[in-house]
């Protein structure tokens, strides 16, 4: 039985009663139960829980990166259905406080931070006796706990820093923690998960939690995200000398349902279809609008649209491509592929068949191998030069089917960097991964701006002028729901 075949147990038996308040504040009348977990098993079932937990987040992620970047956009300028709406000012960068994709996100993301929480908890901590599996424990709610600071400083700037149980009294008084102070708390977090990690492993019924180079390569991404080259350097080495330097499964194998946790993925969000309330919706959610069943049972919603740029700019034999997105549906009842308008493009990286809409199989990746091996090429390039990055970069192209760059094509770490960039784009293109290499890279701005300006023509057919995005737009606005709990404490982004 693989992992996630229990978390439907886990989610529903593993936590207690606490409210669904913003910031997951426990109740007055809510009286903490330090026994609740009361031996190894149940600390199992609510670590479980705290995987389960990853899910709700990253179903609604997809809009506040992918769709705010320059691979995707809305497939349509004219619906004036709400759901579309909301999804529609992030795309626009319009949206404001009361944006209902934010708000669930946020809510989602400290709800299982408050699950790791719980967990991480001394007295429930110490009902587990076997020090290593103990530590173990720890070590995966921390990775979890700081994963999902990592992506709310990048995606909000400073957050509120929970790791214990606050009264409400305790809570109302709290104002959101620096960027800096919220970094310091992810990188001790892994650091922890990194130490108890050591020399862990699992069998095939747990795959899918997470292991010491899961925590490593987190952390080196974290180090890469604010500039710290060199410790990113030496996390990113260990994960290589373990991994390899070659990438062994063929990019179609990567996302084959048959073949999930290969030897490509380090860490993924694992969904199982079923209709156990686990499966991923992401197969109906990116799959053409009106397209029938000619791409997946049920229909697909349109959304997170494939733009017209990163259709055309894979090379001529990328075999990344063919996996990654599509132009055009085969419907088998007309001779030729089927072109609705300008909507029937789509991500086909998630696409699997399904009984039931929502409900589809596909694993959510990560990180990936061919990520390490990119980031590492990227900080080599910073630290030592173009041609100690070039076999990881080249590695990656071979195995898209690829020739490999010359050192003459990137004599200077600057035309190295602008190969590394689109490599990123292409190889992770869909994953979540875009918007936050565009802002490390301090070319958000400049790329989605163009994007509106030039290179997609579908912004200039709105009945209104879209305006470029302003650098205030590159952070999310707090929940005003957030906002309201204590005004005259909380505080908002710029502009919002």
């Amino acid at each position: 039985m693989k992992l996630k075949h229990i978390f439907i147990i886990s989610l529903s038996t593993c936590l207690p009663g606490l409210s669904s308040c913003d910031l997951n504040i426990t109740p007055d009348s809510y009286i903490p139960d330090s026994s609740f977990y009361k031996n190894e098993a149940e600390m199992n079932t609510a670590v479980i829980g705290c995987y389960g937990g990853m899910q709700a987040p990253l179903n609604i992620e997809w809009t506040l990166t992918e769709l705010r970047a320059d691979n995707t956009r809305m497939n349509s300028n004219s619906s004036t259905n709400d759901a579309f709406l909301q999804q529609q000012a992030l795309d626009l960068g319009t949206m404001d406080a009361s944006n209902a994709n934010i708000r669930t996100y946020w809510e989602a993301t400290y709800s299982n931070i408050n699950s790791c929480n719980n967990v991480l908890a001394p007295e429930n901590l110490a009902v587990v006796a076997n020090e290593k599996k103990r530590a173990q424990f720890e070590g995966e709610a921390c990775f979890i706990r700081a994963y999902h600071y990592f992506n709310l400083v990048r995606l909000f700037g400073p957050t509120f820093i929970i790791t214990e149980e606050l009264s409400v009294a305790d809570a109302m008084k709290k104002d959101r923690s620096s960027v800096e102070a919220t970094y310091q708390q992810i990188i001790d977090d892994l650091k922890t998960s990194i130490d108890d990690l050591e020399d862990v492993t699992y069998d095939v019924a747990d795959l899918g939690r997470v292991t010491q180079p899961a925590a490593q390569s987190l952390l080196a991404k974290v180090y890469l995200t604010i500039g710290k080259y060199e410790e990113a350097k030496k996390l990113l080495k260990s994960v290589v000398d373990v991994k390899g330097d070659q990438l062994t499964v063929s990019y179609s194998d990567v996302f084959d349902i048959s073949k999930e946790m290969n030897d490509e993925i380090i860490f993924a969000v694992r969904y199982k279809s079923g209709s156990l309330g686990i499966g991923s919706p992401f197969a109906n959610t990116f799959a053409p609008t009106k397209s029938g069943a000619n791409v997946v049972t049920g229909d697909g919603d349109g959304r997170n649209y494939p733009t017209t740029e990163v259709l055309g700019i894979y090379p001529e034999g990328d075999l990344r491509k063919e996996v990654s997105v599509s132009d055009h549906y085969i419907d088998p009842s007309k001779k030729d592929p089927v072109v609705i308008s300008n909507q029937s493009a789509y991500i086909k990286k998630f696409v699997s068949p399904v009984s039931v809409r929502y409900d589809a199989e596909n694993d959510w990746p990560v990180i990936r191998h061919a990520d390490v091996l990119l980031m590492y090429a990227e900080v080599l390039n910073k630290i030592d030069g173009p041609a100690a990055g070039l076999p990881y970069l080249n590695e990656v192209r071979r195995r898209a089917g690829l020739g490999a760059i010359d050192i003459s094509e990137v004599p200077v770490r600057s035309a190295f960097r602008e190969k590394l960039e689109k490599e990123r784009r292409l190889e992770l293109a869909f994953e979540n991964q875009r918007w936050f290499d565009l802002v490390r890279w301090g070319k958000a701005l400049e790329t989605i701006n163009k994007q509106i300006t030039e290179t997609e023509s579908f912004y200039g057919e709105y009945a209104f002028t879209v305006n470029p995005m302003a650098e205030w737009q590159l952070l999310l606005p707090i929940p005003q729901s957030v906002i309201d709990n204590n005004p005259s404490v909380i505080t908002q982004n710029p502009h919002y």
